[in-house]
């Protein structure tokens, strides 16, 4: 599927439907273990048909909202003593704007690509004040993606 597709709104209704219960659950959620298995089941949404094969954008949804739980899994990069308060911010922000994004194809849109962006520029911080984007990126590193 391609940004050139429409959003289908009654599709998008009834992913609506199932996910709304989840993130209201998520913002009244008390510990980051228990907002995460919401924010994961709403994820796990996106993967059930029809909504994987014929909504435009679930497909991104899954990858930020399971980059939010890599956070909790201390990967790429260990976030020590502030990993359940980062996730547990990341897990409500994305519940939040969720619950108030318009039902519409533009709003839609919005919330999809503004999240594949926040991931995708990782603003997060990091361990030791490197981020973990330029660390892989350095030569030599066992973990660098350039290496054959």
């Amino acid at each position: 599927m391609t940004d050139l597709e429409p959003v289908d709104l009654e599709l998008l209704a009834g992913f609506a439907a199932r996910i709304d219960p989840l993130m209201q659950d998520a913002l009244a959620g008390e510990d980051v273990e228990q907002v995460r298995g919401f924010v994961l089941e709403a994820a796990w949404n996106c993967t059930e048909r029809p909504y994987f094969e014929h909504l435009w954008g679930v497909g991104g949804l899954y990858r930020a909202w399971m980059e939010i739980d890599d956070i909790l899994d201390g990967w790429p990069v260990d976030y020590e003593a502030d990993t359940d308060a980062l996730a547990m911010r990341e897990f409500r922000l994305a519940a939040q704007e969720w619950l108030d994004m318009p039902r519409t194809e533009t709003g839609f849109r919005d919330y999809v690509h503004r999240w594949e962006r926040r991931v995708a520029e990782d603003t997060w911080p990091a361990s030791g004040g490197v981020h973990w984007r330029q660390r892989l990126a350095s030569p030599g590193d066992r973990d660098d993606s350039r290496r054959p």
